[in-house]
């Protein structure tokens, strides 16, 4: 024990601080702390006093004041004040550390430590130790009211550091809020105001982190905290205004949009002229943008504070009075010939109209009377447009302010002052869709009215809405502008969220209506265009409760009647679309179709497997459609509730027990997992298998099947693979094998499992028996299973499968049995099928494959090598971007090899253009590595290869040549110019 520690802990058993022993202790504990290095004593006398700092003896917890006392009274010493203020900041966190102390320690910090003489850390200390004393003892400091909050602002006086600032912000805030800041307030002002409007710009690789933004907001807030501030601030910000600088013009204007609604009117009427001539003047000559829109909530801000006023006068209402001016030059604007002010002017009503009902009526009234006479007046198309868009404006302002259907009522009983005109606004918008000899720009304002009208809540009558979504639909069904007709569905999407009924009973009967039963009566265009439709507005809960039904019969019908399957393709995929956006959107009645939808689509699919007459729906494309729609909605379920359903489903495919899905007994045996070779319907049989595969690779890793034992039941499946025929029985199959072993939980019995049966895979394979394929492709499956565990056998199966590239035993087959190792495949062995997946899985694979693959490459006969290159491309096309980086120059050596490289140069390129997105997979120097790969192909393999790809490439490289990054589009250009040798 040292003996600072054997002070402290003298100190702490004396039963009298008063005693001889206490005082002795203290006495030897400053000398002790005075010898040597002080500050590193300072720290060590914390570090002891640790245990006593959070004791919950009131005695031993008292005599943590006589330390705080101590370190106090040291503060006039310069040399330690950073350290005695880091043990005070750490003391202020103590429970122990009393109200009495929190008095003394900011009286003595305020008139002992001039702070800004100190540098950046030490005053950083200071500002933690006043937060830290506000956030626990503010009521013990309102006390001393007055003296602390002046200490404070001469603490805050001459700081410059943003780090400081940003805290110094936040404390002066809680200053305002929580402290009687009346006579102080010019010195509040004064200490705060002189750094608006912020003009810090970080440096170049900031390691803090602290933007222009953060102090803008910090300051921001200090200036907005208190209407005391407001005959001082509002003068100064309207001097702002007129600044040159962008910048400070758009602080300018966030500060007074911040303050309006705190300094109220009475603060804002004396200068409200100004404010708004300054504001309309950003408005109607804004540089950019951004300038433009700030103005605008700068001008919804101060009509909303001027709207909450206690004045009471026998003259005009003050917001009236106040807006008067402002409402006069817009409708005077609107009365210019050209109305070439119109969207600006319609901006500014818009703005001030939503801010309140008083000010909404009282804009209202001026302007919806004079467009109207304008628009009835008119007969040129412009000016039409010019003056509906204006009303346009005045019903986002209502609604704005008023709320759409479906929101809870707004406080108060408000109704819109539009309701008045509501007939003839309707009248207009109706007549502006319906007039097909008038402009696009005309019809779509009046589809964007009526929508508003629909989605306003109470405005719109029921029949009224009904009559607006004819006319909507009008548009969407027989329009043949796209502008118009992709803003007609839009209107009808909006309309289904907050009103459905007509959406249901017109738009979606009239949809189906238009899908025809076979494309001998229909255009592609047409039933696509439909179908786009109605996968936009389906997702929608009370819509898709009647949209589904429909798509289904639908579906059936084609499928009976129809020839080509590219009709009854687009349904399913359709039907599918719908389901994903529901299940990315969480809803909860997915689940729902499991009976509906999963064993309507299962039903139908066995009955025409075992008719003599072929469907459609057993088309391969088809079938694996529908398999995705199961698993989106079996993958739904609960753990229960997909036991049961797969127990259904198992009787139904491996018993043949057509009575579980009340299908009509059939002369002929349902066997879809029978590989025996057999007449045409039991081939059609075969074609289902993709909806028992969907069934078990999307099972939870909890369900299990209704077998006795697991390796048997894995055994059958590799019977199967092995002795059919069917391309599509074998990958149903494999996926099923590779899922199960995937969820296996017993790894011992896996283990011993895989070994077994890989073993006897690889003499098939090896020895080139006839069912060679078969027994890569369910080898390959294995392996995806444990790669995706990372597990051990996982790699030695892979191993094995860069080995046979270099035998040439299966010819491409091998390398390209890549794409199954590592690709993802929609219906097995992913995260939607509950697969069990190891993090980085694939960062670990291409770290094994990769120097395996380019050594071999290397050393390889020039026969053998197209085999490591397309296997490379796969492995380059599935993995992660980030983790390409380093390995591109081995790639880019391989590259050289001309001769290897020229023959799959349909393979390379798509992964290496992928690579030129600015995403966040694709970093700078990814996207830079990649144009190199790319510039160097031309010099080194012959031009009549590249002709056939030159064209496409050039038009790839146009997202490089806009890349934010002068670096890549430099590069960008170089590997153009390459390129265009080739076609030049």
């Amino acid at each position: 024990m040292s003996s600072l520690e054997k002070e402290v802990t003298k100190y702490m058993i004396t039963a009298d601080t008063l005693s001889t022993e206490a005082i002795e202790s203290v006495k030897n504990l400053v000398q002790i702390t005075s010898e040597g290095s002080v500050q590193d004593n300072l720290l060590r006398l914390i570090q002891c006093l640790g245990e006593y700092l959070t004791n919950e003896d009131e005695f031993i917890r008292a005599k943590v004041s006589v330390l705080v006392d101590f370190y106090c009274e040291r503060l006039t010493d310069k040399t330690c004040v950073q350290n005695l203020l880091e043990g005070l900041t750490a003391l202020t966190t103590y429970s122990s550390f009393t109200d009495k102390n929190a008095l003394f320690v900011s009286k003595r910090v305020a008139q002992n430590v001039q702070i800004q003489q100190f540098p950046q850390g030490t005053r950083y200390l200071a500002y933690k130790i006043y937060n830290n004393l506000i956030d626990r003892h503010v009521n013990a400091l309102k006390t001393i009211n007055n003296e602390f909050v002046y200490g404070f602002t001469q603490i805050l006086d001459g700081e410059k550091d943003p780090r400081n600032l940003l805290i110094a912000f936040q404390i002066m805030k809680q200053i305002v809020d929580r402290f009687d800041i009346s006579a102080h307030v010019e010195d509040i002002f004064e200490v705060t105001f002189c750094y608006f409007p912020i003009t810090f710009k970080p440096p170049p690789d900031d390691p803090y982190g602290i933007t222009a933004n953060d102090l803008k907001i910090g300051l921001r807030e200090c200036i907005s905290s208190s209407p005391h501030f407001a005959k001082f601030a509002l003068p100064l910000i309207l001097e702002k205004l007129s600044s040159t600088s962008g910048s400070a013009k758009k602080d300018s204007m966030e500060t007074l949009a911040a303050c309006a609604p705190v300094y109220g009117s009475t603060s804002l009427l004396p200068y409200i002229d100004e404010i708004f001539n300054n504001l309309k003047l950003e408005v109607f000559h804004a540089v950019d943008a951004p300038l433009e829109d700030t103005a605008i909530k700068a001008i919804h801000a101060v009509v909303g504070a001027l709207s909450i006023t206690n004045i009471s006068t026998s003259e005009e209402d003050p917001l009236e009075k106040s807006i008067q001016p402002l409402v006069e030059e817009c409708a005077t604007n609107l009365k210019d010939p050209d109305m070439k002010d119109s969207k600006q002017t319609g901006r500014i009503l818009r703005a001030a109209a939503s801010a309140s009902d008083h000010a909404c009526h009282y804009i209202v009234n001026i302007i919806i009377p004079l467009v109207l006479k304008q628009y009835r007046e008119t007969s040129v198309t412009t000016l039409k447009k010019a003056n509906v868009d204006i009303m346009i404006d005045l019903l986002e302002a209502s609604k704005a302010l008023y709320g759409t259907s479906g929101e809870a009522e707004k406080d108060g009983d408000f109704v819109s002052p539009l309701m008045q005109y509501k007939d003839r606004l309707f009248a207009i918008f109706q007549s502006s869709l319906t007039a097909s000899n008038e402009y696009n720009l005309l019809r779509l304002s009046g589809l964007t009215g009526l929508k508003l009208m629909i989605i306003s809540r109470d405005f719109l009558e029921a029949n009224e809405i009904g009559i607006a979504v004819q006319s909507i639909n009008s548009i969407l069904l027989d329009e043949q502008d796209d502008e118009l007709r992709s803003a007609a569905l839009e209107a009808l999407n909006i309309t289904s969220y907050v009103n459905s009924k007509y959406i249901n009973e017109i738009t979606l009967p009239s949809l189906i209506d238009r899908l025809p039963d076979t494309t001998v009566v229909a255009h592609t265009k047409i039933y696509l265009r439909n179908l786009y439709a109605i996968k936009v507005l389906a997702p929608v809960t009370t819509v898709y409760k009647q949209a589904m039904p429909l798509l289904i019969k639908k579906f059936s019908a084609v499928c009976e009647k129809d020839t080509n399957s590219s009709y009854a393709l687009a349904i399913a995929r359709c039907i599918l679309s719908i389901l994903l956006t529901k299940s990315d959107e969480k809803h909860d009645d997915i689940s729902e179709g499991i009976d509906s939808i999963v064993s309507y689509f299962i039903s139908k699919a066995v009955e025409a497997s075992l008719s003599t007459n072929y469907n459609l729906i057993l088309n391969y494309d088809i079938m694996e459609t529908l398999a995705l729609i199961i698993i989106t909605v079996f993958s739904k379920l609960n753990s229960s509730a997909q036991k049961a359903y797969l127990d259904k489903t198992y009787k139904l495919f491996v018993e043949g027990q057509l009575s579980e899905f009340d299908i009509l007994s059939s002369t002929q045996e349902f066997k879809p997992l029978d590989p025996s070779s057999s007449p045409l319907r039991s081939e059609q049989q075969k074609e289902t298998c993709q909806l028992f595969a969907a069934i078990v690779c999307s099972l939870r890793k909890e369900v299990a099947l209704p077998i006795s034992n697991l390796k048997d039941y894995l055994n059958k499946m590799v019977t199967l693979v092995l002795n059919t025929d069917n391309d599509i029985q074998a990958t149903c199959a494999s996926r099923i094998i590779g899922s199960l072993i995937n969820k296996w939980k017993d790894n011992s019995a896996l283990t011993e499992y895989v070994k077994t049966t890989t073993m006897a895979l690889e003499d098939i394979i090896t020895q080139q028996a006839p069912n060679s394929k078969n027994a890569l492709e369910v080898y390959l499956w294995i392996a995806k299973a444990l790669v995706l565990r990372t597990h051990v056998l996982g790699y030695e199966l892979t191993n094995k499968v860069i080995q046979w590239c270099g035998d040439n035993i299966m010819g491409s087959q091998a390398p390209q049995g890549f794409s199954i190792l590592i690709g993802d495949d929609e219906l097995a062995l992913n995260k939607n099928t509950f697969a069990t997946t190891s993090i980085l899985y694939k960062q670990r694979f291409f770290a094994f494959c990769l120097p395996k693959l380019v050594e071999r490459f290397r050393s390889a006969e020039d026969d053998i090598k197209p085999n490591y290159l397309i296997a490379l491309s796969y492995v380059l096309r599935n993995v992660p971007k980030q983790i390409l980086l380093n390995e591109l120059p081995p790639l880019l050596a391989i590259m050289e090899a001309s001769d290897v490289v020229a023959p799959q140069i349909r393979t390379i390129l798509p992964p290496l253009l992928a690579l030129l997105e600015d995403t966040v997979d694709n970093p700078i120097r990814v996207r830079v590595a990649a144009l190199t790969c790319l510039a160097e192909l031309p010099t080194s393999i012959a031009k009549d290869i590249l002709v056939p790809h030159a064209k496409y490439v050039i038009k790839q490289l146009r997202i490089p040549l806009d890349d934010k990054k002068r670096i890549v589009r430099k590069e960008a250009v170089d590997c153009r110019s390459k390129w265009y040798t080739v076609i030049n």
